[in-house]
């Protein structure tokens, strides 16, 4: 992925007005085709005819999570009705509720759909002192802006301002304007607002708050894998996601994708789909750690810094959720945000809660399904 300059650049900035103009499906086809170029049709060919591919779909998603409810209904002396579709009726009594997969009954619509807002969020914590990264929206218009912050403030995170979660559209170690460029064109599949941030050093930490108190917290270490001498990055990830749609969930629920975070993080580690990395070398796959492996993800039990948890409730209070989940960004968290560099980097107004139960120690995971169903009932 060459950097792109002069009459290239704007070749190039032509070529994202063109995608503009046929909208939303414009850019959608223009990212398809990014990746294309980026990996090589064989790639793109051979993944499409993969057995496994469409195992982790809907319906494993839905089981895993009436598992999930399953156990939290027993802990809470309480009936559970599947009906249908992933969506599932709970019962105590008089009390009843309904839930689909995370999504639960306890927040309403409007503040569900502001937590969704990066920047509307980042301004309200900003207002009240709290850390976040340094940051610029831009829009269709506005690539010259992107790329004056860019330069200022390199290497940066670009994402979709508002209505995505779990990393999708987002790239990582964006360095220059032609990354910019096609970073933008991957965020704006869904909307024409992107957000540009720079790129804060450390590894993401999950806070989950229910009603002000926490509940849990675990560590996302990046999507890593291990080289054999012998197999190159795309059957090692290839290798991965079997390994993935074999155990039906209980390794978690999304393959890894090599989308334009993990082709730009390859290239930082020196790798490309077709190198062969050495035996016993672990390596980065992608920086957005949304589709890492249950081994990278880990329960923290103690070493969390009472500043940290008092910022993180504070944002969760400040978007006003009773469920939050709050996306710290930070080298460790056993120390002030101020100390380490950290910032908050997303309040989640439905966190995925299956992310606290696949982790690399099982035995120490928490059911944070418990709590919650309790809240609701």
């Amino acid at each position: 992925m060459p950097s792109v300059n002069g009459r290239g650049l704007s070749a190039a900035r032509q070529a994202v007005r063109a995608l503009d103009r046929l909208g939303t499906r414009g850019r959608t086809v223009g990212t398809w085709a990014d990746l294309a170029v980026s990996t090589g049709l064989g790639y793109q060919a051979r993944r499409a005819r993969s057995p496994w591919s469409g195992v982790l779909g809907e319906r494993t998603r839905n089981a895993i999570y009436a598992r999930i409810w399953a156990d939290a209904a027993q802990a809470a002396g309480a009936e559970m009705r599947d009906l249908g579709s992933g969506f599932l009726e709970l019962r105590r009594g008089e009390a009843a509720t309904r839930v689909y997969q995370q999504v639960v009954a306890l927040d309403d619509p409007v503040t569900l759909r502001l937590a969704l807002d990066k920047t509307v969020v980042h301004g309200l914590l900003i207002e009240a002192g709290i850390p976040v990264a340094d940051h610029v929206e831009i829009g269709l218009d506005d690539l010259d802006a992107g790329i004056a912050f860019l330069e200022a403030h390199a290497p940066c995170v670009v994402k979709p301002a508002s209505g995505t979660g779990g990393g999708d559209g987002t790239t990582t170690n964006v360095c220059n304007a032609s990354e910019l460029l096609r970073a933008r064109v991957h965020a704006t599949r869904r909307g024409d607002r992107v957000l540009v941030e720079r790129q804060v050093e450390g590894v993401v930490h999950r806070l989950l708050f229910l009603d002000g108190e926490l509940i849990d917290v675990i560590r996302n270490l990046p999507p890593r894998l291990t080289g054999d001498g012998r197999s190159t990055v795309e059957e090692l990830v290839a290798a991965e996601n079997r390994r993935r749609a074999q155990a039906g969930g209980e390794l978690g629920l999304a393959y890894l994708d090599v989308g334009l975070d993990a082709l730009v993080t390859l290239r930082r580690e020196g790798l490309r789909l077709g190198s062969v990395p050495e035996a016993g070398r672990t390596f980065a796959v992608a920086t957005v750690s949304n589709d890492n492996r249950v081994e990278d993800t880990e329960t923290l039990r103690d070493g969390v810094a009472d500043e940290v948890v008092d910022v993180a409730r504070r944002a969760a209070s400040l978007v006003r959720l009773r469920l939050a989940g709050v996306d710290v960004i930070a080298p460790r968290i056993d120390a002030p945000l101020e100390e380490t560099g950290g910032v908050v980097a997303e309040v989640n107004g439905t966190p995925g809660f299956h992310h606290h139960y696949l982790v690399a120690d099982p035995g120490r995971a928490t059911p944070v399904a418990r709590p919650i169903l309790e809240a609701l009932l």
